[in-house]
């Protein structure tokens, strides 16, 4: 039987750049901090940029400059669901809410609210245009 941390996998820590042990091997992340990390990592890849997985990723830059109107909020978060769904590690998505100011929108935060194996619900949050996860 896995733990929950063994259930969330474990990988490469990487959030800007790659950091190096004591012993000398790349840090690791695991548990909600790895689906989050991996989550991110799918909400900023392009459809199409893996040759490998054509279909994964939400393509998030695709929508910079245009998340203030309702209709692209609606599509932004269908993929989203979509997208996130397909994790294994990801039971259920249960919303999508896009919060950003017409006069920064740099500040684009997203919120998504999923049922994680092994966990209660629980919202993760999203700043995919340049501020610091």
């Amino acid at each position: 039987m896995a733990t929950i941390e063994e259930a969330m996998l474990k990988d490469v820590l990487h959030n800007g750049d790659l950091r190096v042990t004591a012993s000398g091997d790349l840090e690791c992340v695991t548990g909600i901090l790895n689906l989050k990390q991996a989550l991110f990592h799918r909400l900023l890849t392009t459809p199409g940029a893996l040759v490998h997985r054509p279909e994964y990723g939400v393509g998030i830059k695709n929508f910079q400059n245009a998340v203030n109107t309702l209709d692209t909020q609606r599509r932004l978060a269908n993929n989203i669901i979509d997208q996130f769904s397909r994790d294994i590690r990801i039971q259920e998505v249960s919303g999508v809410r896009i919060t950003s100011e017409d006069s920064s929108p740099g500040k684009v935060v997203i919120y998504v609210r999923v049922k994680a194996v092994g966990y209660d619900e629980i919202t993760l949050d999203f700043k995919p245009f340049g501020e610091d996860q």
